[in-house]
């Protein structure tokens, strides 16, 4: 009996206990933060305390089931490639045999390496499958300077002296801002962008059919900063500099309720120091002739800009945003030339160019966008109106100094250029399923550019044309284009396939004889392909395929050159055509504990691509025109690396390395060529006590050579010292550029009869002091309401 009773007592006890001990089935789905990217094959953790008790992985809908868990107090963490991890608190008491969590959105962050990078005031080179995101932050190396210095801070992307942007060697390269073309992206334009206004650039080395088909290097996009809090924010910096840089720029925001106003403000006070010099050798008759010749360069800009902008939510579907830039900058520039002629002829002759140049630029934006219920749908249209002038004089005196016989002469030359460009875009993007998307949109674009040059010489107090220099071009350039993009993702594969096609039609009118130069119409299609397959949960390959186009543009038209260097001259090509490139891409992004690994192999075939070839006419003068070789053919390496091997010290390194081979001729001279190169970044970033950072850039160009032309390596070193104060609402930055002025380039021109050395110098090292503060009245109002509770 007793026994009976103790049996049953203990079976009672253990019924008892599997009921208290009952097991739950927690669920729910992973995304991005678009609803409809689900994140398949990410990692769910479920962790108690310190100790791991169940790790899945979410199926290819970004779905998850975790069987089994017991009561208790758990916290569930979410891991993915490119996402920051996030977690979730879990409290499974008992009473239910299934919670779901719902869906959790991950925030993209490619590497992740902010969890170990020392704080979020640093640069942070992010690195995805479809584009590589330079986080500008609060970037110490450019601070206080403009997009331009962003640029060239940017691993991969180079801006050459006379500033122009190329992306892994190659210039022929799109330059958008916030998704759009802009004149800003001149190379004036670019220098007139502060620095503190970009978010983020972007380097799209392989654009889907969404882009605009031109660059056949890829697209660089160039991301300006948005108000997102609530109430009133903004921020004001003070930069000084040797040699004289002084600039004020400021921000204030209002965000209430449906309304976000913004704006950007700031003028600019620089001055630029740079040398170029230029050794040569010609043969005339038999006769050989040496010049040396040296420019002293003496530039000023002043620059005044004003962005005002206005978001209003309309409902919870529909908001517009409207927007208006100005910016006018005045430069006064002088240039001391010295040209010393031995040989058969002796003589020493210097010319003083002084030069003022006015600029006023002017953009309009307008966007609607209409979301619906269908999550992921989206509806936008985007308008943009740029209108821009430039007037520039120069004033250039010539006089013989060796022998003194009393030569001289005064030229005066005036230069004008105007452009209206109208672009209007739409695009419609929808989920036909949970993992496919289609995409499609179009884009019609209107631009009007005009440009004319005179030249006159002073002769006995009259001042008479100069023949074969005044002139003056009306160009007229329409395209209108459309895609549709369709992508889908079936267990670890997914794929997106598009097609965009553009219509384009060119005139150019002669404004003095109103004849018609170029008169030109085609169609193009363009594809692209874009392939992801996840090899393990770290580890995701990439193969894209696109096609794009090089159209060139006036100044690279422009048959007519512009007098400013009495011994050389620069013409464009009324014939040129766009160059065609296919480019194909496989690359691999892995992680690794603290090492973010991302190899890419890319190769490219380019028809009808341009070169400068230079030549030396009757008068010895030096005449280089842009032509079409027959082809190029490209195939490079690139191995972009970042590692964080403690939580005060982050590491990132690209190197590229590529070989090329053009053929073409110019009349009977060939320029078939082969060669190879290579250049290496390395960013630093550490953190130090007392809220000390400091920044550094290395950067290693290897020589590099064509058909005419031998360019010598250099190197270079950027730095930044800053520090953080007022409770992080404040820094002061300490910077300084080409520290040991070894950032010159060095080239070798070599023709039948003269071989021309020359070394540029754009500008030697440039120091630079910045203060930051920045406000946001809504925190503050956070902080003292937390601190009466």
């Amino acid at each position: 009996m007793i026994k009976s009773i103790f049996i049953h007592a203990l079976v009672f006890l253990c019924i008892s206990s599997l009921s208290a001990q009952s097991l739950t089935q927690v669920s729910g789905t992973l995304t991005g933060e678009d609803p409809n990217e689900k994140l398949a094959y990410a990692s769910v953790i479920v962790r108690q305390d310190a100790l791991v008790v169940e790790t899945v992985i979410t199926n290819d809908k970004g779905e998850f089931k975790i069987e089994g868990i017991k009561t208790g107090k758990y916290t569930v963490e979410f891991q993915f490639l490119s996402f920051e991890n996030a977690t979730v608190a879990l409290d499974v008491d008992g009473s239910k045999s299934n919670i779901n969590l719902g869906t959790t959105k991950l925030k993209s962050n490619v590497t992740s390496l902010n969890e170990v990078v020392v704080t979020a005031e640093t640069s942070q080179l992010a690195l995805k499958l479809d584009k590589k995101v330079f986080d500008v932050g609060k970037d110490l190396i450019s601070k206080g300077g403009s997009a331009t210095q962003v640029l060239d801070n940017v691993p991969s992307v180079r801006v050459d002296p006379s500033g122009s942007v190329s992306l892994r060697g190659n210039s022929n390269v799109l330059i958008l801002i916030n998704g759009r073309k802009s004149g800003l992206t001149s190379i004036q334009g670019l220098e007139q962008i502060p620095a503190e206004t970009i978010k983020s650039i972007e380097l799209i080395t392989n654009p889907s059919s969404r882009y605009d088909a031109s660059g056949s290097a890829g697209i660089i996009n160039i991301v300006l900063k948005k108000n997102t809090k609530q109430d009133l924010s903004g921020s004001m910096t003070l930069s000084t500099g040797i040699p004289a840089d002084h600039r004020i720029l400021g921000s204030i925001n209002y965000k209430k309720g449906k309304f976000n106003l913004f704006s950007n403000f700031g003028v600019r006070y620089s001055d630029y120091v740079g040398l170029n010099t230029r050794d040569q050798v010609t043969t005339t008759n038999g006769n050989p002739l040496f010049l040396t010749q040296r420019e002293d360069q003496d530039r000023h800009d002043d620059g005044g800009l004003v962005y005002l902008g206005l978001d209003y939510a309309i409902d919870d579907n529909n908001s517009i945003t409207t927007a208006f830039y100005r910016n006018q900058t005045k430069d006064k520039d002088t240039n001391t030339f010295n040209y010393e002629f031995s040989g058969a002829d002796n003589r020493h002759i210097r010319t003083i160019a002084d030069s003022e140049e006015k600029r006023s630029y002017n953009q309009l934006e307008f966007n609607y966008t209409r979301t619906f219920k269908k999550p992921g749908q989206k509806f936008t249209i985007d308008g943009q109106y740029d209108f821009w002038d430039s007037t520039k004089y120069f004033n250039i005196q010539r006089r013989t100094i060796t022998p003194n016989n009393g030569d001289q002469s005064i030229i005066n030359t005036k230069s004008n250029r105007g452009n209206d460009d109208v672009v209007i875009q739409a695009d419609f993007v929808t989920p036909l399923s949970k993992t496919s998307n289609f995409e499609t949109g179009v884009k019609v674009e209107h631009r009007i550019v005009s440009t004319d040059f005179a030249a006159n010489e002073d002769v006995n107090g009259v001042l008479q044309p100069i023949p074969g220099f005044n002139n003056g071009l009306d160009y007229r350039e329409q395209i209108f284009g459309g895609y549709v993009q369709y992508g889908d993702k079936i267990n670890k594969f997914s794929y997106q396939l598009g097609l965009r096609t553009e219509y384009t039609t060119i005139q150019i009118k002669d404004q003095n004889t109103r004849n018609v130069l170029r008169d030109s119409t085609y169609t193009r299609l363009f594809p692209s392909v874009n392939l992801n397959y996840a090899l393990t949960e770290k580890t995701t390959a990439q193969l894209n395929y696109s096609q794009r186009i090089n159209r060139p543009n006036l100044f690279q038209l422009n048959p007519f050159p512009e007098l400013q260097d009495f011994n050389s001259r620069i013409f464009g090509n009324i014939n040129l055509l766009p160059s065609l490139t296919d480019g194909i891409e496989l690359g691999i992004l892995s992680k690794v504990k603290g090492l973010v690994l991302n190899p890419s192999l890319y190769y490219s075939r380019t028809k009808n691509n341009f070169q400068y070839f230079t030549s030396q006419n009757d008068q010895d003068v030096f005449e280089a025109v842009l032509v079409n070789l027959d082809e190029e053919t490209r195939f490079g390496l690139e191995i972009s690396a970042q590692y964080a091997p403690t939580k005060w010290l982050s590491l990132n390194a690209v190197i590229n390395a590529y070989s090329f081979d053009q053929k073409g001729n110019v009349g009977t001279t060939n320029l078939d060529y082969s060669n190879e190169t290579w250049t290496a970044t390395l960013l630093g970033q550490a953190k130090f006590p007392k809220n000390f950072t400091l920044q550094t850039k290395f950067e290693y160009q290897a020589a590099e050579s064509d058909a005419q032309t031998h360019t010598k390596s250099f190197y270079y070193l950027n730095m930044a010292l800053g520090k953080s104060l007022f409770k992080n609402n404040g820094s002061l930055t300490l910077g300084v550029s080409n520290i040991f002025n070894t950032r010159k380039t060095r080239e070798t021109t070599t023709g039948n009869d003269f071989v021309v050395n020359q070394m540029t110098n754009f500008n030697a090292a440039r120091w630079n002091l910045n203060f930051n503060y920045r406000f946001n009245k809504g925190k503050n109002r956070k902080e003292h309401q937390s601190n009466r509770e």
